[in-house]
């Protein structure tokens, strides 16, 4: 039995390697822990805010988090949602709150954040999850879409790294967050020019963020995700069944990433955010980290 960076190593009986591969499954021992055991309390009694959390994705990186160890604040637009959301996160055991936000609103967002430290006495992190997707030909384009797409998917974001930074820093102690991207936000998709260029600008942001607020101990990254079975893909199935026929239902199944070969679960992308918001991170910096099961090659 070896214990190496607190994860605690039991050999077979009769176990042999040759010292290169010794050397190597301690390298990778950390790593190993955190992807085939339960999470290590990586997040223990950390309070984390997730945005958009009452379905889908936010829901699934909910569940991670508070699998992880964190006490986890699910807020939405509206309320049916998220509790449903805390409601399975407490059936495993864990503890959350259930809070209302709109991320374009400044006010709504404060007064979230002031409930969730009410109740927990504090904020340690933040996941910006919410966003809207809406496909149209750039030509056709209503300036409506463009600014419900922007208006929440790259404003909601500044909004709510704002007031949680704002309150981190009042803490004197430091904090994490993590912002959803795209892969899109790199790589763009035919006929969603402007949800594309939000989620750049959501890229490009978390950079900013990360060199503005490392003097306060504030750690902020992106993730980028990619064909997550989620309603919002399911979206896109339905739009592509309107333009070429077929079900919505189907066509979803194959949006997968080729290498994975089939669709991205919302708790997999919760366990990166996981791994993100951890001290484990501590060395990642303003990145936009892909996990899209190899869809995008940088």
């Amino acid at each position: 039995m070896h214990s190496f960076q607190g994860i605690t190593i039991f050999y077979a009986k009769g176990f042999k390697a040759s010292w290169p591969g010794r050397l190597g499954f301690f390298l990778y021992a950390p790593f190993l822990g955190i992807i085939l055991n339960r999470p290590m309390n990586l997040l223990e009694n950390k309070v984390i805010l997730v945005t958009g959390a009452g379905r889908g994705m936010g829901r699934g990186i909910a569940l991670a988090l508070a699998q992880a160890g964190a006490r986890v604040a699910a807020g939405d637009l509206q309320l049916d949602g998220v509790e449903e959301t805390i409601g399975m996160v407490e059936k495993t055991g864990g503890s959350g709150l259930a809070v209302s936000l709109d991320v374009t609103q400044a006010n709504t967002v404060s007064a979230a954040v002031e409930q969730i430290v009410q109740k927990f006495g504090r904020l340690d992190g933040l996941v910006n999850n919410a966003g809207v997707v809406r496909i149209t030909p750039a030509i056709d384009s209503p300036p409506e879409e463009r600014a419900l797409q922007f208006g929440v998917n790259v404003e909601g974001v500044f909004i709510c790294c704002q007031i949680a930074a704002r309150q981190m820093i009042s803490q004197g102690d430091g904090g994490t967050i993590v912002n959803i991207a795209s892969e899109a936000g790199k790589v763009g998709h035919m006929d969603m020019a402007a949800y594309n260029a939000s989620k750049a600008s959501v890229i490009s942001l978390t950079r900013s963020f990360s060199m503005e607020w490392a003097k306060h101990g504030i750690n902020v990254n992106a993730v980028c995700p990619g064909g997550v079975e989620t309603p919002m893909l399911l979206d896109v199935a339905k739009w592509i069944a309107k333009r070429d026929g077929g079900d919505p239902h189907k066509i979803v199944k194959t949006l997968h990433p080729p290498q994975l070969g089939r669709n991205i679960q919302p708790i997999e992308v919760g366990r990166a955010v996981a791994f993100m918001l951890s001290e484990h991170a501590i060395i990642i910096r303003g990145q936009s980290v892909n996990i899209d099961g190899g869809e995008t090659p940088y």
